[in-house]
């Protein structure tokens, strides 16, 4: 194997992981994004011509191959049960508000999560992209546009119109940026318990979190964008690497792609 290209791989295999996972909203298209982009980047890297850094050409292959699963949501799931039932949203909130609060802490954190993947999921790709890569990954404007093959200026606009998408849908609703609103985790997850439905949540595997809610009323347009980003601030657990390659073995011989030949 190219030690060049294993090195960086390894380096950024945990940003690949999130970027692949923030674009389809869950880990098995995530891992299958991962492993097809590392056996199309791996096949390629002798053609590489270092026109642009060897880690911006992996993001933008991981994106690339991430097109083929992306969904889009244009509501959220509460939106689409009130309409299609012919009720007013605030009704299904307060249903849901019945089963109390749940203490299940670690139900509570996947709660969350899934919830901030609706968001995204509700924004289209190319905004989607961009806020990961600049909000979620910490890319600078420079990088992000590098990644995208867009100009910096379009980074910008589309990473302002990302936010004001994810705005849109928690203002008013979450309770996580307006205390009192009528979405709660904690009465979302004791619901999830008493009908039976965690199970239903996707495994994302939430290691370590650094939020920071917000508990004021937005002051300015920045104040109102800056709390959500953080709320996005957490660390996703990919496979460990050993097993990462280990399927990726595996994946070639089932295809017969002559790659990865040691």
């Amino acid at each position: 194997m190219n030690s060049e290209f294993e090195i960086v791989y390894k380096e950024h295999y945990q940003k690949l992981y999130t970027l692949a996972f923030r674009m389809t909203g869950n880990r098995p298209d995530a891992e299958d994004i991962l492993q097809t982009a590392f056996l199309q980047a791996y096949a390629a890297f002798d053609r590489f011509r270092h026109e642009s850094s060897v880690y911006t050409w992996l993001y933008r292959i991981v994106l690339n191959t991430s097109r083929k699963y992306y969904k889009e949501s244009r509501k959220l799931p509460v939106q689409e049960y009130a309409e299609e039932h012919n009720i007013p949203q605030a009704e299904v909130y307060d249903y849901i508000n019945r089963f109390g609060r749940s203490e299940d802490e670690v139900l509570i954190r996947r709660t969350r999560e899934t919830c901030l993947q609706m968001f995204m999921n509700c924004m289209p790709s190319k905004y989607r992209a961009v806020y990961t890569l600049r909000s979620i990954l910490h890319f600078r404007v420079q990088e992000t546009a590098e990644i995208l093959g867009i100009k910096a200026n379009t980074v910008k606009v589309n990473l302002h119109r990302a936010k004001k998408i994810i705005q849109g849908h928690m203002e008013e609703r979450c309770s996580l940026i307006k205390p009192g609103a009528p979405c709660d985790c904690r009465s979302y997850a004791a619901y999830l318990q008493h009908t039976q439905k965690a199970g239903f949540l996707p495994d994302i595997h939430v290691i370590r979190e650094k939020e920071r809610i917000a508990t004021h009323e937005f002051f300015d347009e920045m104040a109102e964008l800056m709390p959500i980003d953080r709320l996005f601030d957490v660390q996703l657990k990919p496979i460990d690497y050993p097993e990462f390659l280990k399927r990726v073995k595996v994946l070639r011989q089932d295809k017969a792609l002559k790659v990865l030949e040691y």
